[in-house]
């Protein structure tokens, strides 16, 4: 067999280091459920994200996008929910913003849907949350 007249030598070795090194690197998307999450998160972009969004990033219909959350023992609403959760915690924990401007960021109509959100997901209101998280 005759040799290529362009191969470079070695270009393969350097290829494959390349690729080991770029997959031990990785962060790795562990199941399904996780790149939904991921799309949902990214699809919060303040207006709140919609059902028919996340499909459309994930390139399947809302009702198989349903179909996949019940297969992984959750639903859209109780997703958004968890999304909420998280943001308003964070939010909370980290920054010094008022109630309204807390609630407006996460989806919430007003500072009193905010807190009834708190008390049902901690039993407490966001003020007292937000001094145990600065303890």
């Amino acid at each position: 067999m005759a040799p290529t007249p362009h191969a470079q030598p070695g270009l393969s070795a350097v290829l494959r280091r390349h690729a080991e090194q770029t997959l031990a690197t990785a962060i790795p998307l562990h199941d399904w459920l996780d790149l939904f999450r991921t799309a949902l998160a990214s699809a919060n972009d303040g207006s709140g994200p919609s059902l028919a969004g996340v499909a459309r990033r994930m390139a399947v219909s809302t009702r198989t996008l349903q179909r996949r959350l019940d297969e992984h023992g959750t639903t859209w609403n109780g997703e958004l929910d968890r999304l909420r959760r998280d943001l308003v915690t964070r939010l909370l924990d980290t920054t010094d913003l008022g109630m309204d401007a807390i609630a407006s960021r996460s989806g919430y109509a007003d500072a009193r849907a905010l807190r009834r959100a708190v008390r049902r997901w901690y039993g407490t209101t966001p003020a007292a949350l937000r001094s145990a998280a600065r303890g």
